[in-house]
Protein backbone atom coordinates (compact mmCIF):
# COMPACT_ATOMS: atom_id res chain seq x y z
CA UNK A 1 0.00 0.00 0.00
CA UNK A 2 1.29 3.60 -0.75
CA UNK A 3 1.14 5.20 2.39
CA UNK A 4 -0.09 8.93 3.46
CA UNK A 5 3.41 9.94 3.79
CA UNK A 6 5.48 10.13 1.25
CA UNK A 7 8.13 13.00 0.97
CA UNK A 8 11.18 12.89 3.12
CA UNK A 9 11.91 16.13 5.10
CA UNK A 10 14.09 17.81 7.11
CA UNK A 11 13.76 19.73 10.14
CA UNK A 12 14.54 23.11 8.64
CA UNK A 13 11.90 22.51 5.19
CA UNK A 14 12.17 21.29 2.02
CA UNK A 15 14.22 23.53 0.14
CA UNK A 16 16.97 23.81 2.53
CA UNK A 17 20.07 22.73 0.77
CA UNK A 18 22.41 25.23 1.11
CA UNK A 19 26.26 24.89 1.60
CA UNK A 20 27.02 22.25 3.62
CA UNK A 21 23.96 20.94 4.44
CA UNK A 22 23.50 17.86 1.73
CA UNK A 23 25.75 15.94 4.06
CA UNK A 24 23.49 16.99 7.24
CA UNK A 25 20.57 16.72 5.61
CA UNK A 26 21.04 13.59 3.74
CA UNK A 27 21.73 12.19 7.45
CA UNK A 28 19.05 14.15 9.19
CA UNK A 29 16.44 12.49 6.33
CA UNK A 30 17.84 8.93 6.71
CA UNK A 31 17.28 9.08 10.36
CA UNK A 32 13.48 10.44 9.88
CA UNK A 33 12.50 8.11 7.39
CA UNK A 34 12.86 5.85 9.97
CA UNK A 35 10.24 4.30 12.27
CA UNK A 36 10.40 5.28 15.86
CA UNK A 37 11.74 2.23 17.47
CA UNK A 38 14.15 1.93 14.83
CA UNK A 39 15.16 6.07 16.06
CA UNK A 40 15.38 5.06 19.33
CA UNK A 41 17.62 2.03 18.71
CA UNK A 42 19.87 4.49 16.61
CA UNK A 43 19.91 7.14 18.78
CA UNK A 44 20.51 4.65 22.15
CA UNK A 45 23.45 2.67 20.61
CA UNK A 46 25.30 6.00 18.47
CA UNK A 47 24.91 7.56 22.55
CA UNK A 48 26.91 4.10 24.23
CA UNK A 49 29.32 4.23 21.42
CA UNK A 50 30.38 7.85 21.92
CA UNK A 51 30.26 8.13 25.24
CA UNK A 52 33.69 6.21 26.51
CA UNK A 53 35.18 8.30 23.71
CA UNK A 54 34.24 11.53 25.23
CA UNK A 55 35.11 9.62 28.70
CA UNK A 56 38.46 8.94 27.60
CA UNK A 57 39.42 12.37 26.67
CA UNK A 58 37.76 14.29 29.04
CA UNK A 59 38.37 11.76 32.15
CA UNK A 60 41.57 10.20 31.29
CA UNK A 61 43.54 11.94 28.78
CA UNK A 62 42.80 16.10 29.94
CA UNK A 63 43.52 15.62 33.76
CA UNK A 64 46.91 13.98 32.92
CA UNK A 65 47.96 16.61 30.32
CA UNK A 66 46.83 19.12 32.63
CA UNK A 67 48.94 17.67 35.54
CA UNK A 68 52.07 17.78 33.09
CA UNK A 69 51.92 21.58 31.10
CA UNK A 70 52.97 23.29 34.53
CA UNK A 71 55.77 21.70 35.07
CA UNK A 72 56.41 21.23 31.11
CA UNK A 73 56.49 17.23 32.41
CA UNK A 74 56.87 14.67 29.54
CA UNK A 75 54.31 12.78 28.71
CA UNK A 76 55.77 9.25 27.75
CA UNK A 77 55.02 8.02 31.37
CA UNK A 78 50.93 8.21 30.74
CA UNK A 79 51.32 7.04 26.56
CA UNK A 80 50.63 3.28 27.74
CA UNK A 81 47.64 4.37 29.43
CA UNK A 82 46.49 6.40 26.71
CA UNK A 83 46.95 3.43 24.21
CA UNK A 84 45.13 0.96 26.71
CA UNK A 85 42.03 3.36 26.92
CA UNK A 86 42.29 3.93 22.75
CA UNK A 87 42.17 -0.04 23.00
CA UNK A 88 39.58 -0.76 25.21
CA UNK A 89 36.94 2.13 23.64
CA UNK A 90 37.96 -0.08 20.33
CA UNK A 91 36.93 -3.57 22.51
CA UNK A 92 34.15 -1.37 24.19
CA UNK A 93 31.88 -0.87 20.34
CA UNK A 94 31.36 -4.46 19.09
CA UNK A 95 31.15 -5.36 22.81
CA UNK A 96 27.75 -3.57 23.54
CA UNK A 97 26.76 -4.01 20.41
CA UNK A 98 26.47 -7.61 20.69
CA UNK A 99 25.47 -6.57 24.41
CA UNK A 100 22.86 -5.03 23.76
CA UNK A 101 21.51 -8.01 21.34
CA UNK A 102 22.05 -10.33 23.62
CA UNK A 103 19.88 -8.50 26.13
CA UNK A 104 17.00 -7.16 23.83
CA UNK A 105 16.93 -10.16 21.81
CA UNK A 106 18.32 -13.18 23.51
CA UNK A 107 21.89 -13.87 21.57
CA UNK A 108 24.62 -15.36 22.68
CA UNK A 109 26.55 -13.04 25.52
CA UNK A 110 30.12 -11.21 24.33
CA UNK A 111 31.49 -13.57 26.97
CA UNK A 112 35.18 -12.62 25.06
CA UNK A 113 35.07 -9.19 24.78
CA UNK A 114 34.51 -8.49 28.18
CA UNK A 115 37.39 -11.06 29.03
CA UNK A 116 39.51 -9.12 26.81
CA UNK A 117 37.82 -5.58 28.60
CA UNK A 118 38.39 -6.92 32.05
CA UNK A 119 42.15 -7.49 31.35
CA UNK A 120 42.73 -4.06 29.37
CA UNK A 121 40.85 -2.75 32.67
CA UNK A 122 43.05 -4.36 35.14
CA UNK A 123 46.72 -2.98 33.10
CA UNK A 124 45.24 0.52 32.95
CA UNK A 125 44.86 -0.21 36.84
CA UNK A 126 48.28 -1.16 36.70
CA UNK A 127 49.42 1.42 34.59
CA UNK A 128 47.83 4.30 36.67
CA UNK A 129 49.54 2.97 39.98
CA UNK A 130 52.49 3.30 38.12
CA UNK A 131 52.03 6.78 37.00
CA UNK A 132 51.04 8.07 40.68
CA UNK A 133 54.75 6.63 41.40
CA UNK A 134 55.81 8.97 39.09
CA UNK A 135 56.91 12.47 38.83
CA UNK A 136 54.18 12.72 36.64
CA UNK A 137 51.25 12.97 39.63
CA UNK A 138 47.85 14.13 38.92
CA UNK A 139 46.51 16.36 41.57
CA UNK A 140 43.85 14.38 44.28
CA UNK A 141 40.81 15.35 42.16
CA UNK A 142 42.45 14.79 38.82
CA UNK A 143 43.89 11.40 40.19
CA UNK A 144 40.64 10.13 40.98
CA UNK A 145 38.89 11.12 37.50
CA UNK A 146 42.00 9.30 35.71
CA UNK A 147 41.02 6.50 37.90
CA UNK A 148 37.52 6.51 36.99
CA UNK A 149 37.82 5.43 33.48
CA UNK A 150 39.47 2.29 32.93
CA UNK A 151 36.73 0.01 34.98
CA UNK A 152 34.32 1.80 33.49
CA UNK A 153 33.84 0.04 30.01
CA UNK A 154 34.42 -3.32 31.36
CA UNK A 155 31.70 -2.12 34.10
CA UNK A 156 29.48 -1.20 31.32
CA UNK A 157 29.90 -4.61 29.62
CA UNK A 158 28.92 -6.33 32.44
CA UNK A 159 26.08 -4.59 33.16
CA UNK A 160 24.29 -6.25 29.89
CA UNK A 161 24.81 -9.97 30.94
CA UNK A 162 24.78 -10.30 33.92
CA UNK A 163 22.34 -9.59 36.87
CA UNK A 164 22.71 -6.61 39.48
CA UNK A 165 23.37 -9.16 42.72
CA UNK A 166 26.62 -11.02 40.31
CA UNK A 167 27.89 -7.42 39.36
CA UNK A 168 27.77 -6.23 43.14
CA UNK A 169 29.66 -9.57 43.81
CA UNK A 170 32.43 -8.53 41.14
CA UNK A 171 32.33 -4.66 42.63
CA UNK A 172 33.15 -6.48 45.86
CA UNK A 173 35.51 -8.88 44.34
CA UNK A 174 37.78 -6.40 42.62
CA UNK A 175 37.61 -3.66 44.73
CA UNK A 176 39.78 -5.62 47.77
CA UNK A 177 42.11 -6.79 45.23
CA UNK A 178 42.69 -3.73 43.92
CA UNK A 179 43.07 -1.99 47.64
CA UNK A 180 45.30 -4.77 48.86
CA UNK A 181 47.49 -4.65 45.47
CA UNK A 182 47.91 -0.79 45.54
CA UNK A 183 49.12 -0.84 49.17
CA UNK A 184 51.64 -3.37 48.79
CA UNK A 185 52.65 -1.54 46.18
CA UNK A 186 52.96 1.65 48.10
CA UNK A 187 50.53 3.82 46.52
CA UNK A 188 49.43 7.17 48.79
CA UNK A 189 46.84 6.12 51.48
CA UNK A 190 45.19 8.98 50.53
CA UNK A 191 44.55 7.72 47.15
CA UNK A 192 43.62 4.19 48.57
CA UNK A 193 41.02 5.20 50.87
CA UNK A 194 39.45 7.04 48.09
CA UNK A 195 39.62 3.95 45.42
CA UNK A 196 36.44 2.24 47.04
CA UNK A 197 34.46 5.49 45.95
CA UNK A 198 35.70 5.99 42.62
CA UNK A 199 34.89 2.16 42.21
CA UNK A 200 31.20 2.14 43.47
CA UNK A 201 30.84 5.26 41.44
CA UNK A 202 31.86 3.23 38.34
CA UNK A 203 30.00 0.37 39.08
CA UNK A 204 26.42 2.45 39.61
CA UNK A 205 26.87 4.68 36.50
CA UNK A 206 27.60 1.99 33.93
CA UNK A 207 23.93 0.23 34.69
CA UNK A 208 22.77 3.44 35.02
CA UNK A 209 23.75 4.31 31.16
CA UNK A 210 23.93 0.61 29.28
CA UNK A 211 21.48 -1.36 31.09
CA UNK A 212 19.00 1.62 31.30
CA UNK A 213 19.30 2.00 27.65
CA UNK A 214 19.19 -1.92 27.38
CA UNK A 215 15.89 -1.66 29.17
CA UNK A 216 14.09 0.71 27.19
CA UNK A 217 15.22 -0.98 24.45
CA UNK A 218 13.95 -4.07 25.35
CA UNK A 219 10.40 -2.57 26.25
CA UNK A 220 9.71 -0.97 23.37
CA UNK A 221 10.43 -3.96 21.39
CA UNK A 222 7.91 -6.04 23.41
CA UNK A 223 5.50 -2.94 22.80
CA UNK A 224 5.97 -3.43 19.34
CA UNK A 225 5.54 -7.43 19.40
CA UNK A 226 2.49 -6.60 21.36
CA UNK A 227 1.14 -3.72 18.48
CA UNK A 228 1.65 -6.76 15.89
CA UNK A 229 -0.17 -9.03 18.02
CA UNK A 230 -2.45 -7.17 18.79
CA UNK A 231 -3.70 -6.60 14.81
CA UNK A 232 -3.57 -9.99 14.33
CA UNK A 233 -5.72 -10.99 17.06
CA UNK A 234 -8.11 -8.31 15.59
CA UNK A 235 -8.03 -10.09 12.35
CA UNK A 236 -8.93 -13.10 13.52
CA UNK A 237 -11.85 -12.23 16.26
CA UNK A 238 -13.15 -10.47 13.10
CA UNK A 239 -12.97 -13.74 10.98
CA UNK A 240 -14.22 -15.65 14.21
CA UNK A 241 -17.11 -12.84 13.53
CA UNK A 242 -18.33 -13.52 10.40
CA UNK A 243 -17.78 -17.55 10.78
CA UNK A 244 -20.40 -17.03 13.97
CA UNK A 245 -22.34 -14.97 11.56
CA UNK A 246 -22.78 -17.59 8.86
CA UNK A 247 -23.01 -20.30 11.24
CA UNK A 248 -26.64 -18.26 12.64
CA UNK A 249 -27.75 -17.80 9.06
CA UNK A 250 -26.99 -20.55 7.34
CA UNK A 251 -26.67 -23.53 10.10
CA UNK A 252 -30.01 -23.99 10.85
CA UNK A 253 -31.45 -23.76 7.42
CA UNK A 254 -29.51 -26.39 6.31
CA UNK A 255 -30.44 -28.60 9.27
CA UNK A 256 -33.93 -27.80 8.56
CA UNK A 257 -33.30 -28.78 4.25
CA UNK A 258 -31.60 -31.75 5.41
CA UNK A 259 -34.63 -32.72 7.56
CA UNK A 260 -37.36 -32.23 5.09
CA UNK A 261 -35.30 -33.55 2.23
CA UNK A 262 -35.11 -36.93 4.02
CA UNK A 263 -38.85 -36.51 4.48
CA UNK A 264 -38.99 -35.79 1.01
CA UNK A 265 -37.48 -38.98 -0.05
CA UNK A 266 -39.27 -41.16 2.12
CA UNK A 267 -42.75 -39.83 1.06
CA UNK A 268 -41.48 -39.71 -2.64
CA UNK A 269 -40.92 -44.01 -1.74
CA UNK A 270 -44.57 -44.56 -0.42
CA UNK A 271 -46.08 -42.51 -3.36
CA UNK A 272 -47.61 -39.96 -1.01
CA UNK A 273 -47.96 -36.48 -2.80
CA UNK A 274 -46.91 -34.57 0.25
CA UNK A 275 -43.40 -34.98 -1.30
CA UNK A 276 -43.68 -32.40 -3.85
CA UNK A 277 -44.75 -30.02 -0.88
CA UNK A 278 -41.71 -30.90 0.85
CA UNK A 279 -39.68 -30.51 -1.59
CA UNK A 280 -41.23 -26.64 -2.85
CA UNK A 281 -40.68 -25.68 1.19
CA UNK A 282 -36.54 -27.50 0.84
CA UNK A 283 -36.56 -25.16 -2.05
CA UNK A 284 -37.71 -21.86 -0.25
CA UNK A 285 -35.64 -22.59 2.59
CA UNK A 286 -32.34 -22.84 -0.20
CA UNK A 287 -33.73 -19.96 -1.63
CA UNK A 288 -33.99 -17.99 1.75
CA UNK A 289 -30.78 -19.17 3.17
CA UNK A 290 -29.01 -17.64 -0.36
CA UNK A 291 -30.52 -14.51 0.05
CA UNK A 292 -29.26 -14.62 3.87
CA UNK A 293 -26.04 -15.20 2.90
CA UNK A 294 -26.25 -12.64 0.86
CA UNK A 295 -27.19 -10.21 3.18
CA UNK A 296 -24.35 -11.40 5.47
CA UNK A 297 -22.05 -10.69 2.94
CA UNK A 298 -23.40 -7.11 2.22
CA UNK A 299 -23.13 -6.41 5.55
CA UNK A 300 -19.85 -8.16 6.03
CA UNK A 301 -18.20 -5.41 3.02
CA UNK A 302 -20.28 -2.43 3.26
CA UNK A 303 -18.60 0.37 5.64
CA UNK A 304 -20.58 3.67 7.38
CA UNK A 305 -18.69 6.38 6.59
CA UNK A 306 -19.52 7.97 10.02
CA UNK A 307 -18.80 5.40 11.97
CA UNK A 308 -15.63 4.93 10.22
CA UNK A 309 -14.96 9.29 10.45
CA UNK A 310 -15.44 8.68 14.18
CA UNK A 311 -13.23 4.90 14.17
CA UNK A 312 -10.81 7.48 12.27
CA UNK A 313 -10.21 10.20 14.88
CA UNK A 314 -10.29 7.94 17.75
CA UNK A 315 -7.36 5.37 16.49
CA UNK A 316 -5.09 8.08 15.45
CA UNK A 317 -5.62 9.92 18.31
CA UNK A 318 -4.69 7.05 20.67
CA UNK A 319 -1.43 6.59 18.71
CA UNK A 320 -0.63 10.04 19.32
CA UNK A 321 -1.97 11.36 16.05
CA UNK A 322 -3.71 14.55 16.45
CA UNK A 323 -6.55 14.29 13.76
CA UNK A 324 -8.16 17.68 12.72
CA UNK A 325 -11.67 16.80 10.80
CA UNK A 326 -13.85 19.51 8.92
CA UNK A 327 -16.77 17.49 7.82
CA UNK A 328 -19.91 18.66 5.82
CA UNK A 329 -23.17 16.89 6.10
CA UNK A 330 -23.18 13.68 4.07
CA UNK A 331 -26.88 12.73 5.12
CA UNK A 332 -27.83 13.26 1.66
CA UNK A 333 -24.84 11.19 0.09
CA UNK A 334 -26.46 7.77 -1.52
CA UNK A 335 -25.48 4.75 0.56
CA UNK A 336 -23.30 2.92 -1.66
CA UNK A 337 -21.23 5.97 -2.13
CA UNK A 338 -20.92 6.58 1.63
CA UNK A 339 -20.16 3.01 1.82
CA UNK A 340 -17.27 3.81 -0.71
CA UNK A 341 -15.66 6.81 1.20
CA UNK A 342 -15.73 4.45 4.38
CA UNK A 343 -13.55 2.62 2.71
CA UNK A 344 -11.27 5.27 1.56
CA UNK A 345 -10.99 6.54 5.44
CA UNK A 346 -10.22 3.23 6.94
CA UNK A 347 -7.60 2.92 4.08
CA UNK A 348 -6.56 6.22 4.62
CA UNK A 349 -6.10 5.63 8.51
CA UNK A 350 -4.21 2.69 7.94
CA UNK A 351 -1.56 3.89 6.08
CA UNK A 352 -0.96 6.56 8.28
CA UNK A 353 -0.57 4.39 11.46
CA UNK A 354 1.58 1.43 9.03
CA UNK A 355 3.59 3.37 6.83
CA UNK A 356 4.16 7.41 8.53
CA UNK A 357 5.40 8.68 11.61
CA UNK A 358 2.65 11.33 11.84
CA UNK A 359 2.22 13.57 14.12
CA UNK A 360 -1.37 15.49 12.45
CA UNK A 361 -3.46 14.34 9.99
CA UNK A 362 -6.40 16.41 7.94
CA UNK A 363 -9.61 15.05 7.27
CA UNK A 364 -11.95 16.94 5.26
CA UNK A 365 -15.32 16.16 3.76
CA UNK A 366 -16.80 18.02 1.26
CA UNK A 367 -20.32 17.95 -0.30
CA UNK A 368 -20.17 20.51 -3.34
CA UNK A 369 -22.38 21.32 -6.18
CA UNK A 370 -18.99 22.33 -9.01
CA UNK A 371 -17.52 19.37 -8.36
CA UNK A 372 -14.69 21.14 -6.12
CA UNK A 373 -13.58 20.40 -2.53
CA UNK A 374 -10.68 19.33 -0.52
CA UNK A 375 -8.36 21.74 -2.66
CA UNK A 376 -4.98 20.88 -4.19
CA UNK A 377 -3.87 19.90 -7.48
CA UNK A 378 -6.54 17.24 -8.43
CA UNK A 379 -9.10 19.89 -7.95
CA UNK A 380 -9.09 21.43 -11.40
CA UNK A 381 -8.90 17.87 -12.67
CA UNK A 382 -12.50 16.86 -11.41
CA UNK A 383 -15.55 16.66 -13.80
CA UNK A 384 -18.27 19.34 -12.81
CA UNK A 385 -20.98 18.87 -11.52
CA UNK A 386 -22.09 17.98 -8.14
CA UNK A 387 -19.84 15.99 -5.97
CA UNK A 388 -18.51 14.66 -3.13
CA UNK A 389 -15.02 14.67 -2.23
CA UNK A 390 -12.64 13.50 1.00
CA UNK A 391 -9.61 14.22 1.14
CA UNK A 392 -6.92 12.89 3.78
CA UNK A 393 -3.29 14.20 4.47
CA UNK A 394 -0.32 13.77 7.10
CA UNK A 395 3.22 14.91 7.41
CA UNK A 396 5.79 12.58 9.49
CA UNK A 397 6.51 10.83 6.24
CA UNK A 398 8.64 8.05 5.96
CA UNK A 399 11.63 7.83 3.48
CA UNK A 400 10.89 4.03 2.39
CA UNK A 401 7.41 4.97 1.84
CA UNK A 402 8.58 7.07 -1.40
CA UNK A 403 9.46 4.16 -3.29
CA UNK A 404 7.05 1.55 -1.71
CA UNK A 405 3.90 0.84 -4.80
CA UNK A 406 0.86 0.70 -4.65
CA UNK A 407 -0.04 -2.56 -2.41
CA UNK A 408 -3.76 -4.14 -2.62
CA UNK A 409 -5.29 -1.97 -0.31
CA UNK A 410 -4.97 1.40 -3.03
CA UNK A 411 -6.04 -0.85 -6.16
CA UNK A 412 -8.94 -1.99 -3.88
CA UNK A 413 -9.96 1.32 -3.50
CA UNK A 414 -9.89 2.38 -6.68
CA UNK A 415 -12.21 -0.28 -8.21
CA UNK A 416 -14.53 -0.09 -5.70
CA UNK A 417 -14.65 4.04 -6.69
CA UNK A 418 -14.53 3.12 -10.28
CA UNK A 419 -17.80 1.27 -9.96
CA UNK A 420 -19.25 4.43 -9.28
CA UNK A 421 -17.24 6.70 -11.54
CA UNK A 422 -15.42 7.82 -8.87
CA UNK A 423 -11.26 9.12 -8.74
CA UNK A 424 -8.75 8.45 -6.35
CA UNK A 425 -5.64 10.78 -6.73
CA UNK A 426 -2.51 9.79 -4.37
CA UNK A 427 0.92 11.16 -3.59
CA UNK A 428 3.47 13.65 -2.29
CA UNK A 429 2.62 17.23 -2.05
CA UNK A 430 4.98 20.58 -2.21
CA UNK A 431 4.70 21.42 1.35
CA UNK A 432 6.59 17.81 2.49
CA UNK A 433 2.49 16.42 3.38
CA UNK A 434 1.21 13.28 1.79
CA UNK A 435 -2.39 13.26 0.75
CA UNK A 436 -5.05 10.53 -0.35
CA UNK A 437 -8.24 12.14 -2.15
CA UNK A 438 -11.13 10.87 -3.37
CA UNK A 439 -13.81 12.32 -5.58
CA UNK A 440 -17.28 10.54 -6.41
CA UNK A 441 -19.54 12.44 -9.17
CA UNK A 442 -23.17 12.94 -8.18
CA UNK A 443 -26.48 13.27 -9.53
CA UNK A 444 -28.38 16.37 -9.67
CA UNK A 445 -31.10 15.10 -8.36
CA UNK A 446 -28.81 13.46 -6.03
CA UNK A 447 -28.34 17.35 -4.21
CA UNK A 448 -31.48 18.61 -4.54
CA UNK A 449 -31.86 18.30 -0.95
CA UNK A 450 -28.42 18.80 0.22
CA UNK A 451 -26.83 22.07 -1.68
CA UNK A 452 -26.59 23.47 1.30
CA UNK A 453 -24.70 21.15 4.04
CA UNK A 454 -24.04 22.10 7.63
CA UNK A 455 -20.57 21.99 7.74
CA UNK A 456 -19.71 20.52 11.58
CA UNK A 457 -16.11 21.46 11.74
CA UNK A 458 -13.95 19.38 14.79
CA UNK A 459 -10.20 19.16 15.30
Amino acid sequence: MVPLGATALTMYGVEDYGGAGPVFHGQLRKLRGRGRVAQVSMWARWSLYVAPWLMLFGWLFAPIVAAAAPEHLSLLPALPIVVLGLVQCGVYIPGVRRGLSHYVYGTPAPWRLIAVSAVLSAASVVMVTMLIMSELRPKPGDLFTVMLFPTLPFNSLLSLVIKKRWQALVYGVTTVLMVVGMLLAGAPPVFVAGLPIVLAISAVFAPLTCRSWAWILAAMRELDEAKGAQARLAVAEERLRFARDMHDVVGRNLAVIALKSELAVRLARKGRPEAADQMAEVQQMAQDSQREVRDVVRAYREADLQVELAGARAVLQAAGVQCLMDQEDSADVPQQVQSVLAWVVREGTTNVLRHANAATCWLTLRVTADGTGGGGRAAGASSSGPAVVITMENDGVLEEAVHRDAGSGIAGLRERLAAIDGTLDIGPRPDGRFWLRAHVPLEKDQMAEGDAPGAAAAG
